[in-house]
């Protein structure tokens, strides 16, 4: 796989797609998707981000979807986080929401014939449950709402 590096004094606006790897030191107004997305400390995206490793040292305004997620100190994130795994700097910024899931990429999952077979004493909610009660707990997601850290300025 190949890797593109996006220079400090270029300023995209637009989508940004690749199978390749990115190292973001610009501007990306726009969507980006590709495998490995790594942005700079002083580089800044604006718009969504989707890659199966998201390093960000610099700033996103806008969701990242990763498998794995990583915030460094000089990150400033605001927006939605959607991961399988999450690693946050102690001096990292955050914004936003966090939501831990199986497969943040929405990869098509193949299925074999016999996986999405329901017996039908499955189907039915059991220990005198509802029907919607037993549809509401198996919809349940796991969110995790993350506050900012304030930090002080030096002057």
């Amino acid at each position: 796989m190949s890797e593109s590096v996006i220079a400090d004094d270029l300023h995209i606006k637009g989508e940004v797609t690749t199978t390749g790897d990115i190292e973001l030191k610009g501007v990306i107004e726009g969507d980006v998707t590709c495998r490995t997305l790594m942005i700079a400390q002083d580089a800044r995206v604006e718009g969504s981000a989707k890659a199966e490793k998201v390093v960000v040292r610099g700033s996103v305004d806008g969701r990242i979807n990763g498998v794995r997620v990583t915030l460094t100190s000089s990150a400033k994130v605001q927006g939605e986080l959607i991961c399988k795994a999450l690693s946050v700097d102690e001096e990292a910024y955050f914004d936003g929401t966090s939501q831990r899931v199986d497969d943040p990429l929405g990869n098509p999952k193949s299925v074999s014939p016999d996986e999405h077979k329901v017996s039908p004493q499955a189907a039915k909610p059991t220990n005198g449950q509802s029907e919607k009660a037993s549809a509401a707990k198996t919809e349940k997601r796991e969110t995790d709402k993350v506050r900012p850290m304030i930090t002080p300025q030096s002057t």
